[in-house]
């Protein structure tokens, strides 16, 4: 499952992130990384983008990143 299949207010753990380049690096640094809990804050009108939560850091991305990033249910 990925990071955009997430409800509205629904937390996983990332378990992995399929992003190359300055996108994935950028992602990194702010803590987008395994292992880290991740929550879908909320949906843009269309759902072309999804606000993540990852600690302290909050972060609008568009669909086509949102799908890239696996995460699992805490079990």
């Amino acid at each position: 499952m990925t990071a955009y299949d997430l409800k509205e207010g629904e937390s996983a753990r990332i378990s992995r992130v399929d992003i190359l380049g300055g996108a994935g690096e950028r992602l990194c640094a702010l803590g987008f990384v395994r292992g880290r809990t991740v929550t879908a804050l909320g949906f843009s009108l269309l759902k072309s983008c999804v606000l993540l939560g990852c600690g302290a850091v909050r972060l609008a991305v568009g669909r086509p990143l949102a799908e890239k990033i696996f995460v699992e249910r805490a079990a």
